[in-house]
């Protein structure tokens, strides 16, 4: 079995946008269950979903550079991003 450390916490989800607001709703016991408002549900079995609030590509990339990643892809580079930044390793 391979040890792991884990250096430094990212988070964004129905639940916050960073660390700090997920736990906070962990801990008052929030649910990130709504109804979706990114999609036309008009035709959907199921109205309710897990999204990302407030969500703006333009608070977290340049102009250009949110427009050519999935929404998926963006998630993962700023949950990155916020990860090395807690872990405070200084990339050279």
């Amino acid at each position: 079995m391979r040890r792991v450390a884990i250096t430094g916490l990212g988070a964004i989800s129905a639940l916050g946008r960073n660390v700090t607001e997920f736990w906070h709703s962990l801990e008052q016991g929030c649910s990130g269950i709504a109804p979706m408002e990114t999609v036309d549900r008009a035709k959907l079995r199921f109205q309710n979903g897990a999204e990302v609030k407030d969500y703006n590509s333009a608070d977290y990339f340049e102009e250009k550079q949110g427009d050519y990643m999935d929404r998926f892809a963006q998630f993962a580079v700023i949950t990155a991003r916020e990860a090395l930044h807690d872990s405070g390793i200084e990339l050279d």
